[in-house]
C-alpha cells in the first residue's frame, strides 16, 4: 500500500531523530574516552610530584613541625585558626615555584594544570571529632577550581611520646600522642574543553555534515511534495475551469446547429464561429508558449456578439443594455465571454425573466451592474458566493445543476484586472452585482 506525503514526513522524521542519537552517543562516549586518556596522562606525569621535591624544601611545613604544632594544639598553645594561618602562609611560599613547575611540564603538551593538596581534618587518637576542620590547603598553583578531579588521597599517621614530670613530685609520666591526618591531591585541566574539541575535531564535522546532508534531504523532500500537491491542485483547476468554460460555447453550437438544420442563416453561422473561436480561446491556456493575457481588449462588436449569443440561447430572458455596449472595456474577449456568460447563465439560471445591464462612466473607473428579477439570494449566502465550488442549496439539496465555479471564475478575472465586485441580492426581489473596472 502506498503511504501518503503526510507518512513519508512522519518516517523521515523519526529516521532522522533516531540518526542524530546514534550519533549523539557516539560523540558522548568519545568524549569520555578522550578525557579518561587526557586524565590518565596528567596523573601520569604527576606522579613523580612529592612532598620531598626540592621545590618544597623550607616552605612547607615538615611533618615533624606539622606534628609538634599538632600537640601544641591539643596543649591549647595554638588556636585552630592559627595553625590554619600557618598552613597558608607556606603554601603561599610555594604557590609561585610550583605553578612554573607544572606549567614547566604540561605547556609543552597544550594543557593548562592547576594542583592543590589539602588536608581534610586534622584529629587525635580515636576521637571522631577533628581537631581541625578541613578543608586546609598544603600546597597549591595558581589558578581557581571549579571542577577538580582527584589524583590520589592518603591518611598520614603520626605519633609522639612525651614524658611529663607531675606537679610538686619527682615522679614522671608519659604521654602519647597520636594523630590521624587524611590528605587528598586534586587537579583540573583548564582548558579541558578545548582540548577536547580540538581531539573530536575531525568527528564532530563529519557528524554535522551527516545532519546537514539529511536536513537538506528532508528539506528537498518537503518542497517536492509540496511543488507536486500544487501542481495536482492546478491541473485539477484547469480542468475544473475549462470544463465550466466548455458549457456554455457547446450549448451555444447544439442550438445554432438545431437552428441551421431548420433554414439557412448567416447569423446562425457567424454565432457557430464566435465559439469555435471560443471554444480554441478556452484551450489556449492548456499550450504553454500562449496565455490569454496576450489577447488585445474586447472590441464593442465581440462584446454585443456575446449578449447575442446568450439571446439565442436563452429567448425568453428579455435582455436590456444601456446605454449601450460601445465603450472600451479593458477585458480581453475570452474574460469578457466568461465574465458576462456566467453573469447572464446564473440569473436565467435562477428563475430571470429580465436582465438589465448597464455601464457608467466614473472618474478612473467603469461601472458595469448586471440586475436580474430572479429569485435572489439569501443575505446569509452573499458572503459565500465567489468561493469555489460553493453552491446555494436548500434543505441540503441543490435545485440547479452546475459545478459552482462560476462566480468563482468571475472573482479572479475582476482580480486580475485590478477591479473590484458587490453584490446585493432579497430573496424573490433579485439581484444585482456591481463590477468597477480600471479605465
Amino acid at each position: 500500500m502506498e503511504l501518503k506525503p503526510k507518512n513519508y514526513i512522519i518516517l523521515f522524521t523519526l529516521f532522522f531523530a533516531i540518526l542524530i542519537g546514534i550519533q549523539g552517543y557516539q560523540l558522548y562516549n568519545t568524549y569520555r574516552l578522550k578525557q579518561r586518556e587526557v586524565f590518565a596522562d596528567v596523573k601520569k606525569n604527576l606522579d613523580r610530584l612529592e612532598d620531598s621535591d626540592s621545590i618544597f624544601d623550607n616552605n612547607l611545613l615538615s611533618k615533624d613541625i606539622a606534628r609538634d604544632y599538632y600537640i601544641k594544639l591539643v596543649k591549647k598553645e595554638i588556636t585552630a585558626e592559627g595553625l590554619k594561618n600557618l598552613y597558608k602562609t607556606h603554601a603561599q611560599k610555594t604557590s609561585l615555584e610550583l605553578t612554573k613547575y607544572v606549567d614547566s611540564i604540561f605547556r609543552p603538551l597544550g594543557m593548562h594544570v592547576i594542583l592543590r593538596q589539602e588536608i581534610l581534618g586534622i584529629y587525635y587518637k580515636d576521637v571522631a571529632t577533628p581537631l581541625v576542620n578541613g578543608p586546609i590547603t598544603v600546597y597549591t598553583t595558581k589558578g581557581t577550581f571549579h571542577n577538580p578531579t582527584e589524583l590520589s588521597s592518603s591518611k598520614w599517621l603520626t605519633e609522639k611520646t612525651e614524658t611529663n614530670k607531675v606537679q610538686d613530685s619527682v615522679q614522671s609520666r608519659e604521654i602519647l600522642y597520636v594523630f590521624s591526618v587524611p590528605r587528598k591531591t586534586s587537579f583540573e585541566v583548564v582548558n579541558l574543553r578545548w582540548i577536547l574539541f580540538r581531539e573530536l575535531t575531525s568527528l564532530l564535522l563529519s557528524t554535522l555534515l551527516i545532519l546537514a546532508a539529511f536536513i537538506w534531504l528532508f528539506y528537498r523532500t518537503i518542497t517536492n511534495l509540496r511543488k507536486q500537491d500544487k501542481q495536482i491542485a492546478v491541473l485539477h483547476d484547469v480542468v475544473d475551469n475549462i470544463s465550466h468554460e466548455l458549457k456554455t460555447p457547446i450549448a451555444t453550437l447544439k442550438i445554432a446547429a438545431k437552428t441551421l438544420r431548420k433554414s439557412p442563416d448567416d447569423t446562425i453561422i457567424a454565432v457557430i464561429e464566435r465559439q469555435v473561436n471560443r471554444l480554441e480561446q478556452t484551450l489556449d491556456p492548456l499550450n504553454e508558449h500562449q496565455t490569454t493575457t496576450s489577447l488585445a481588449p474586447i472590441t464593442p462588436d465581440e462584446l454585443a456578439s456575446i449578449f447575442s449569443d446568450f439571446q439565442l440561447c436563452n429567448p425568453t430572458v428579455k435582455l436590456i443594455v444601456a446605454p449601450s455596449s460601445n465603450m472600451q472595456i479593458c477585458l480581453n474577449p475570452l474574460d469578457a465571454a466568461t465574465l458576462f456568460s456566467n453573469l447572464m447563465n446564473n440569473a436565467a439560471k435562477y428563475g430571470a425573466t429580465q436582465l438589465n445591464i448597464r455601464f457608467e462612466e466614473q472618474k478612473n473607473q467603469l461601472s458595469i451592474q448586471v440586475s436580474d428579477n430572479g429569485q435572489g439570494m439569501e443575505e446569509s449566502e452573499l458572503p459565500y458566493i465567489f468561493e469555489k465550488f460553493y453552491r446555494i442549496q436548500k434543505n441540503n439539496i441543490h435545485d440547479t445543476k452546475g459545478l459552482g465555479i462560476g462566480l468563482f471564475l468571475v472573482k479572479n478575472i475582476i482580480k486580475k484586472y485590478a477591479g473590484d465586485i458587490s453584490v446585493m441580492s432579497k430573496l424573490q426581489q433579485g439581484t444585482t452585482f456591481v463590477v468597477l473596472l480600471p479605465r
